[in-house]
């Protein structure tokens, strides 16, 4: 009989232990991600997300999310995965980084945003999808370009259609 008060004292404390730990020391091993592996740079200063974008693997990408990847780390080139993702066309992961606080108007060092690539590409959902963000289309690259710059250099009338109102008075050449 004591050996069964002990044993059931003895879960019920560790159960107790168990479940007072905080939400954010599980936070990543709940799905698999050690949390200093989110941030791991390689030699371009690739995160595992970067890369997860490249590839075109929204669930790897997902997964990287919610264990707290950077959702605004840059490469060494200045890129983040939002530019990648807008100029892959991979809505599903454009819009989770902009939910998960994505900055929709960061600049390479050539001043080259995610609205000018999916501009360039030809992506109106995409391009859409960042004007309603607050994607700002009169920023200008390191060449004088804008996104509706890009747009009409590759004949996208849509696109253009899309930016030109936005633009004021401001000229796109």
């Amino acid at each position: 009989m004591i050996r069964l008060m002990s044993a059931t004292l003895l879960l019920i404390l560790l159960l107790y232990i168990g479940c007072s730990r905080s939400v954010e020391s599980n936070k990543n091993t709940a799905i698999g991600v050690p949390p200093a592996a989110t941030e791991k740079k390689d030699e371009q200063g690739n995160t595992p997300l970067l890369l997860a974008v490249n590839n075109g693997d929204t669930a790897e990408v997902k997964k990287l999310v919610e264990a707290g990847a950077d959702v605004n780390a840059a490469s060494n080139s200045g890129v983040t995965p939002l530019m990648n993702a807008a100029g892959m066309g991979n809505k599903e992961a454009v819009e989770l980084f902009l939910q998960k606080g994505a900055n929709v108007n960061y600049r390479t060092a050539g001043n080259y945003t995610a609205l000018m690539n999916a501009a360039l590409v030809g992506n109106v959902e995409i391009v859409k999808i960042l004007l309603a963000a607050g994607a700002d289309p009169t920023v200008k690259d390191a060449g004088g370009r804008t996104a509706l710059s890009y747009a009409e250099e590759k004949d996208r009338k849509d696109i253009v259609g899309l930016l030109k109102p936005k633009m004021g008075a401001q000229a796109s050449h």
